[in-house]
């Protein structure tokens, strides 16, 4: 964000700086003046880190890049008299972070469930195993969603970090039976998709 901010700022043009939000605004719509646009990006710099701070998983550059994608647009839309430009700007990014947050878990809870093995959601950093929880905590929640013997002795062992093959060994059954396992587990526990 801060390179974003250092960069644009020597588009503006000093003769702008005593410019409201607001007459920015007119100015842009007439011109689309990129000094205009680094000059209002200047001027709402602290607001956006304040807005960002709520929202979670999302890089710097895409805070910056979602921050110019939505002052530009309104910029080019907001009309005076109605709301001050601020409150306008404020409630589009917002919108487009919570969006982009949305979609970063709707992205998590689909690698956790749709995964083939444990060992891909670690490798692509969803690790259900939480430091602060201990196994069995997590096994005394999964025994409220109606798990068979099987089921359970599965996610004990992926608990504890034994692969897919080990376990098809240790169970005595293929990796095919831990995949049609996963898949029925995948659907008892849909629930828990609500708590990633």
């Amino acid at each position: 964000m801060l390179r974003t901010l250092n960069m644009l700022s020597t588009l503006i043009i000093e003769d702008t700086r005593n410019m409201n939000l607001e007459q920015i605004a007119e100015a842009y719509r007439e011109s689309l003046n990129p000094s205009l646009l680094a000059l209002a990006f200047e001027k709402t710099y602290k607001l956006i880190i304040n807005i960002s701070a709520k929202y979670y998983g999302l890089t710097n550059e895409d805070i910056a890049s979602f921050s110019l994608e939505k002052l530009d647009m309104c910029l080019q839309t907001y009309k005076s008299g109605q709301v001050n430009f601020s409150t306008y700007f404020t409630m589009t990014l917002m919108n487009k972070f919570r969006e982009e947050t949305e979609a970063l878990n709707t992205q998590k809870r689909k690698a956790l469930f749709f995964s083939d093995s444990y060992e891909v959601m670690v490798e692509n950093g969803f690790d259900l195993v939480a430091a602060t929880c201990e196994d069995n905590e997590i096994m005394d929640t999964l025994t409220q969603y109606k798990l068979t013997e099987k089921e359970l002795q599965y996610c004990s062992l992926i608990l504890n970090g034994w692969s897919n093959s080990e376990i098809s060994k240790m169970m005595g059954v293929s990796v095919m039976t831990l995949s049609n396992m996963r898949k029925k587990l995948r659907e008892k526990l849909m629930p828990l998709a609500l708590e990633f």
